[in-house]
């Protein structure tokens, strides 16, 4: 691990006029994350946040599960657990390290017994992956300064979405609950659903309950009726919408373009299916951008479809630059859809599933379409209408170039709230321990 440049304090030390400020600094914050590589999402949104931490000269620590062989910044201390992704374990192996990963318990207690401070912010991004529940174990002494983002569901959902796989369509169980239990949910089997019961189980008893941490930073405001199902009690749960840079440096002009781009992981649980078969049915071609399992199955589906793989900045501006319009027709209640925003940031219009959170506001904003996209006739009439009218689609696009902010955070607001929110845990700790200590 790359060497602390911190040393132990007193609590009055980060908090000005003996610890009765306003919005103490956090003295360090350790991030927490699967993975130390842009990956999807949530691994691209830790590293906005370290670089972001950084310009504040905020200090660093970087707990990642996997091996850290791309993560090249200088300025952090950088500690790899060297696991790597349960899908690229054995079955039984995977079963195992899933529930109970003994890297991640014995490295972060061992962590935190060395260096933790008073002022020391802990920030959990994401566990399901690869570190395992195991993490709540070493993070419980912790917990009134832990922080977790709600990427997901993980953190109250067994399957992490609130989603019937089996029969596409929202829960609204008590998860853990007996019809929780009884309900045949998982995208795979009824075993592996019992398994991932198992995960979220001992989550909660390893952390004392299933909310037992100073906050939750959700993505989107819809999230928090989801974790209130789940037992996350209202006090506990702040939204903060993501951060979106967009990749094109100037507008798409959708108007004068033809084709459908689908950006992101190529599964059935993110419609790429859908997508396929409504360009087809609209006579309309489409572009993947991105990775996954169900790629050949896809080819297989629309023999005529591009597929680029997963793209740098550049690659998709390029592909960006050349679309009409940019889909997300995911079969679950996406929590946030940050791809629709970069596109709809770069001047594309989009059409996305009005079970997105954010589907039903792209529409409302003017900035493109929110279907039933589960429907291919409708999905790809709303295709072919985008296709067909060159004024809405050059309206659907400018109006999304210049008002997409109204949907997100750029990176330093961002940055700017979630450092606020830090030092209201890290003044809620210091009143906590001082109560006790009276």
């Amino acid at each position: 691990m790359r060497k602390l440049d911190s040393c132990l304090k007193s609590a009055q030390d980060f908090f000005p006029g003996g610890g009765r400020g306003v919005g103490p600094r956090p003295e360090r914050v350790v991030v927490l994350h699967d993975f130390s590589e842009v990956l999807g999402g949530a691994s691209h949104l830790v590293q906005v946040l370290i670089g972001q931490l950084r310009a504040r000269g905020i200090p660093v620590t970087f707990i990642a599960g996997d091996t850290g062989a791309h993560f090249m910044r200088e300025d952090v201390a950088f500690m790899p657990l060297g696991g790597k992704d349960l899908l690229a374990h054995s079955r039984p192996g995977a079963l195992a390290v899933g529930l109970h990963n003994p890297v991640t318990s014995r490295s972060v207690r061992e962590w935190i017994r060395m260096y933790d401070t008073p002022g020391t912010i802990y920030h959990l991004h994401g566990w399901s992956k690869v570190l395992s529940p195991s993490v709540f174990v070493a993070l419980k002494p912790v917990a009134r300064r832990l922080v977790l983002h709600a990427h997901d569901y993980f953190n109250a959902c067994p399957n992490g979405g609130f989603f019937d796989y089996r029969e596409e369509r929202d829960c609204e169980l008590e998860p853990l609950s007996r019809a929780c239990l009884a309900r045949r949910c998982d995208k795979n089997s009824q075993a592996q659903k019992l398994w991932r019961v198992g995960r979220e189980a001992l989550r909660r008893y390893w952390l004392d309950g299933a909310a037992n941490v100073a906050r939750m930073l959700l993505i989107h405001p819809g999230q928090a009726r989801l974790f209130r199902q789940g037992g996350w009690p209202e006090d506990r749960l702040h939204a903060v919408r993501n951060p979106v840079t967009p990749p094109c440096h100037a507008r798409v002009r959708a108007e004068a373009n033809r084709g459908v781009l689908f950006l992101g992981r190529i599964s059935r649980e993110k419609g790429a299916d859908l997508a396929a078969l409504a360009a087809k049915e609209a006579g309309v071609p489409i572009t993947f951008v991105g990775e996954g399992a169900d790629e050949a199955a896809l080819r297989a589906l629309h023999p005529g479809a591009r597929f680029l793989g997963r793209l740098d900045r550049d690659g998709v501006a390029q592909a960006m630059a050349q679309a009409r319009v940019a889909v997300m027709p995911s079969r679950w209640s996406e929590p946030f859809g940050l791809v629709a925003l970069e596109a709809i940031g770069s001047g594309l219009p989009v059409i996305a599933s009005e079970r997105a959170l954010v589907g039903p506001e792209i529409a409302e904003a003017g900035f493109g379409l929110a279907l039933d996209t589960a429907d291919i006739t409708q999905f790809a009439a709303g295709i072919a209408k985008l296709h067909a009218d060159d004024a809405l689609a050059r309206e659907f696009s400018e109006a999304g170039r210049a008002h997409y902010r109204d949907l997100c955070h750029g990176p330093e607001s961002w940055a700017d709230a979630v450092v606020d929110h830090y030092g209201h845990v890290l003044r809620q700790s210091w009143d906590m321990g001082s109560a006790l200590q009276g």
